[in-house]
């Protein structure tokens, strides 16, 4: 009798919660262990003209079915979005720009120790500009890079500690990407160019926000080596890609400097003189 009471004392204090969970590190609950679990969010802080429209893929690639963000001139606009993925956006209503609608994709970079700090306390200022809708309808391709500057590379006027790095403000030749990793560390990248998704046939491929969480677009000098970068020779490489192959390491040849004889010369006797 008194062991069924003792079961009976035990199983109503469990049940209420005072059991060896109360009080526990909230690392080793299992509920918090599988929200930690989940991809990593960061905020986008669109900036662009007064009543353009931004919008991406929700419930169906290419549909660009999510809720219309209306830009303001005068602040920014809040969204959030995974980490380490590609959005195909759709950018409509431009102001002073008949007809003029645009498809730019927005990759955000994985979480590194480096941004880390920064993205749980900051948005990733993204703004579409005039200059950018210019150089876009003249036929050119816009690469922005939005970046964390290191210690030797910060400046107190930026806004929001970040730094843009576009293409077409660089030299011929230059790669925003390169010149945005050699500065710091990278956020996001904005590509623009002027092809029209609305078009037949061209749907399918209108988004790439369906990518597997952790996985990135290869951008080069981002997730992937830069363009020239020797490859590693390994199965996959050897038999798919062309690799760049490492050069040849030639021996190191140092010259033996001649050591000067220490001993006199013989003279021949000269017999003609006696």
């Amino acid at each position: 009798m008194r062991n069924k009471a003792l079961l009976l004392a035990l199983t109503v204090v469990v049940a209420c919660g005072a059991g060896p969970m109360r009080g526990a590190n909230p690392a080793v609950v299992p509920g918090a262990r599988q929200q930690a679990a989940q991809p990593a969010v960061a905020q986008i802080a669109f900036k662009g003209a007064d009543g353009m429209t931004i919008q991406w893929d929700v419930a169906q690639i290419g549909a660009f079915d999510s809720i219309p963000v209306v830009c303001k001139d005068t602040k920014a606009v809040f969204q959030n979005f995974q980490t380490a993925h590609s959005y195909r956006l759709k950018l409509a209503n431009i102001p002073n720009r008949d007809d003029l609608t645009l498809y730019p994709t927005l990759t955000i970079n994985a979480v590194t120790p480096r941004t880390r700090a920064y993205l749980d306390h900051n948005a990733i200022p993204v703004k579409f500009t005039e200059n950018d809708f210019d150089q876009v309808q003249n036929g050119n391709f816009v690469t922005k890079v939005v970046f964390l500057p290191s210690a030797q590379y910060q400046n107190l006027a930026l806004a929001g500690g970040v730094d843009t790095i576009v293409n077409t403000q660089l030299p011929a030749g230059a790669d925003p990407i390169v010149e945005a990793q050699n500065r710091g560390a990278i956020l996001a990248v904005i590509q623009i160019g002027n092809k029209d998704l609305s078009l037949d046939g061209l749907n399918a491929g209108g988004s790439f926000s369906a990518t597997v969480p952790g996985e990135q677009i290869p951008i080069s000098g981002v997730n992937v080596p830069a363009w020239g970068t020797p490859a590693q020779d390994n199965a996959k490489n050897v038999l798919e890609l062309p690799t760049v192959p490492a050069p040849k390491e030639e021996p190191v040849v140092t010259p033996v400097r001649p050591v000067p004889s220490t001993s006199v010369p013989e003279v021949e006797p000269n017999w003609l003189q006696h």
